[in-house]
């Protein structure tokens, strides 16, 4: 993992692709609409993920954070099979607001929006993966 060329410890250069294979390595090697996966670490955190949308080259994966207290917010990711990349769709009610004005919103808003979450992406991955978390590391919670 330290010598991945997909990891940065500052986060200087980021690029979409990078979180694609950052994700590849984090979830489970199969994912299925509708599907529910927990990881299996002992000692930390409980993520959970959920497989909203899969068609044939787009996933969309809700993924949070399950405490002993309650859970965190979902954060909507989508992977591009045929592109290889990945990006955050939204992860607060802010930048789903932002999301569902298109048009309306400057361009300059949206680009620095998908901008901070891909970068924002790209440090919870590469957290999640120095931590332990891998593509080992999922069993099924629930389906459909």
């Amino acid at each position: 993992m330290h010598n991945s060329p997909y990891t940065n410890q500052n986060c200087e250069t980021i690029r979409h692709e990078d979180n694609f294979h950052l994700m590849k390595m984090l979830l489970p090697v199969h994912l299925y609409q509708g599907v529910c996966y927990q990881t299996t670490l002992t000692n930390h955190p409980v993520v959970q993920i959920k497989v909203s949308q899969a068609f044939k080259y787009t996933t969309e994966i809700e993924l949070k954070y399950i405490f002993k207290f309650g859970m965190s917010e979902k954060l909507i990711m989508r992977s591009y099979e045929d592109a290889q990349v990945a990006e955050i769709v939204y992860c607060t009610d802010f930048q789903q607001f932002i999301r569902l004005l298109g048009p309306r919103v400057c361009p300059k808003v949206h680009l620095k929006t998908r901008s901070n979450l891909n970068v924002f992406l790209h440090k919870l991955l590469n957290f999640l993966l120095k931590s332990g978390y891998n593509h080992n590391h999922w069993f099924l919670l629930s389906s459909k």
